[in-house]
C-alpha cells in the first residue's frame, strides 16, 4: 500500500492513506462565537511533519470510541482543505476534515515521533528579538461607553504620526479607562492589540449624523389601531441605520425591518458562496472536480448558496450586512449554482463581475439583526428612488416582496 507523507498533502486533492500518530486533541477558542466550536487533533508522521485535523464537535463521542491519543493509525477518506489563517496550530498550508467517512486502521511497528516541536530556524531568530511596538496616535473622536450584548466597549478614532486614521475598540475594563470628556486631542499609546481589518488608504473621512429617532413601539401600536394585522406585519418596520444603532440590540433580535440602502463595499478576504451536502446539509468541500461531504462522501448534487459580507449605507450611517442566498438571487437574477458552474466562477474568494457591479445600486432590503450588531438580509429589491431618511408617518410599512416596481409606497 502506497502512503502519502504529510508534507505532500495539498488542499483539494483526493485522499491517500497517511501513517500518523495522534499527538493531541483540543477544542479551540472561537472569538465572539462566530462559528460553532470544533474538535481538533494534531497528526504527526514518521518524518516529523504535522497537520491539523478538524471534526464537528458533535462527533466527539464517536471519535473517542475509535481512536486513542498517542496511538498510531493509517488514516484515509479525509478531506484536505486550506488551513485556517486565524491562529493555526502548525505551519502547514492544508488541514484535514474528518467525519464518519474517515477510516482509522491501527498501525503497529512504526517509529513515529510521540511529540511535535515547532522549531524556529536561524532566519526566524532576528524577528523574534524585536521589542514590541507601540501603536500611538492622537485621539480624534470617541464613541463613549457602549453596552452591546451584555459587554462594555468604547470605540476610539486616532490619528497616527503618518497621518492615517485608525479605529480602535477597547473592551471590558480597558474601555472604562478612557474618559470621553476631555480625551479628544490627547495622545494614546497601545502596547498590545489584535488587528481585525486592515485597509491602507491615503485619506479617511467619518461623518456623524443624528437624525430624529424612530419609536419602534409607536409603529407597532399604530398598526394595531389601524386594524392592519390581517394584511401587514407589525414587526416589519421601516427604519434607518442610525436608528438601529441607537437601540438596544437585545430588543431587536425578533423584529424584522425594512431599509433603503446601497452596498458601499464588499468586505475583502471573505468568501461569497458556500456549498452544502444535499443529504445532511453539512458543509461540502471541493475535491478535484467534485464536492465531498466528510460524512456522506461524494455529492452528486451539491447545494450552492450565496453568502456575501458587505457594508451597506444610507444617508444616516453604515452597517455590516450579510446577504444570504434568496436576497442575492433576487438582486443578481441568477442562481448561485449557475454563477459558479455555468459562468465558471469557482473561486469563492474572487468576486465575479456580476457581484461587483451591484456596488452603489439602490436596494430596498428586509432584514433582521444579529447579536453582534450586523444585519442579515434575506429579501432585497433593486429600487430607482429613495424615500427620505426619516419615514413620512403617512407612508405605509410594507413587505419588500409587495413593494411596487417604482419604489413608491401606498398611503394608509
Amino acid at each position: 500500500m502506497t502512503t502519502k507523507p504529510i508534507s505532500k498533502i495539498v488542499a483539494g486533492d483526493a485522499p491517500q492513506p497517511i501513517e500518523i500518530r495522534i499527538i493531541r486533541k483540543w477544542i479551540p477558542y472561537i472569538k465572539k462565537q462566530e462559528k460553532a466550536p470544533e474538535l481538533c487533533y494534531l497528526f504527526v508522521d514518521i518524518h516529523g511533519d504535522a497537520i491539523e485535523a478538524v471534526a464537528d464537535l458533535d462527533h466527539e463521542i464517536y471519535f473517542d470510541s475509535i481512536i486513542i491519543l498517542q496511538r498510531c493509525y493509517i488514516v484515509n477518506n479525509y478531506i484536505s482543505v486550506p488551513s485556517r489563517t486565524y491562529m493555526p496550530a502548525v505551519q502547514h498550508h492544508a488541514s484535514l476534515r474528518i467525519g464518519k467517512r474517515a477510516t482509522f486502521e491501527p498501525l503497529f511497528g512504526k517509529e513515529i515521533p510521540a511529540y511535535y516541536y515547532k522549531f524556529a530556524s536561524y532566519n526566524d531568530l532576528e524577528a523574534r528579538m524585536e521589542l514590541p511596538r507601540l501603536l500611538t496616535g492622537r485621539i480624534e473622536r470617541t464613541s463613549g461607553i457602549i453596552k452591546r450584548a451584555g459587554k462594555t466597549l468604547q470605540k476610539l478614532t486616532i490619528l497616527d504620526e503618518s497621518g492615517h486614521i485608525l479605529e480602535v475598540t477597547l473592551w471590558g475594563d480597558k474601555g472604562l479607562e478612557i474618559h470621553a470628556e476631555g480625551c479628544v486631542g490627547k495622545l494614546l499609546a497601545i502596547t498590545s492589540a489584535t488587528v481585525t481589518q486592515f485597509r491602507e488608504s491615503t485619506t479617511a473621512t467619518t461623518a456623524i449624523i443624528n437624525p430624529p429617532a424612530i419609536d419602534i413601539q409607536s409603529y407597532m401600536e399604530r398598526f394595531k389601531s389601524l386594524g392592519e394585522q390581517s394584511q401587514q406585519h407589525p414587526e416589519d418596520i421601516y427604519i434607518t441605520i442610525a436608528d438601529l444603532k441607537s437601540k438596544n440590540i437585545t430588543d431587536l433580535l425578533q423584529v424584522h425591518f425594512q431599509c433603503n440602502v446601497t452596498i458601499d463595499e464588499i468586505q475583502p478576504n471573505r468568501t461569497w458562496y458556500y456549498v452544502t451536502c444535499s443529504k445532511c446539509t453539512k458543509r461540502a468541500y471541493p475535491q478535484e472536480n467534485d464536492y465531498v461531504c466528510e460524512d456522506d462522501g461524494l455529492i452528486p448534487e451539491p447545494r450552492f448558496m450565496y453568502c456575501l459580507n458587505a457594508t451597506v449605507v444610507d444617508d444616516t450611517g453604515n452597517s455590516s450586512a450579510v446577504f444570504f442566498n434568496d436576497a442575492l438571487t433576487q438582486i443578481l437574477k441568477i442562481s448561485c449554482k449557475d454563477l459558479v458552474l455555468t459562468e465558471n466562477n469557482r473561486n469563492p474568494r474572487i468576486l465575479p463581475e456580476q457581484i461587483t457591479a451591484i456596488i452603489g445600486t439602490p436596494l430596498a432590503i428586509r432584514f433582521n439583526m444579529k447579536k453582534d450588531g450586523s444585519i442579515t438580509v434575506n429579501n432585497a429589491t433593486i429600487t430607482t428612488t429613495f424615500p427620505p431618511a426619516t419615514p413620512d408617518p403617512k407612508m405605509s410599512i410594507r413587505r419588500i416582496d409587495q413593494a411596487e416596481p417604482s419604489g413608491k409606497r401606498s398611503k394608509f
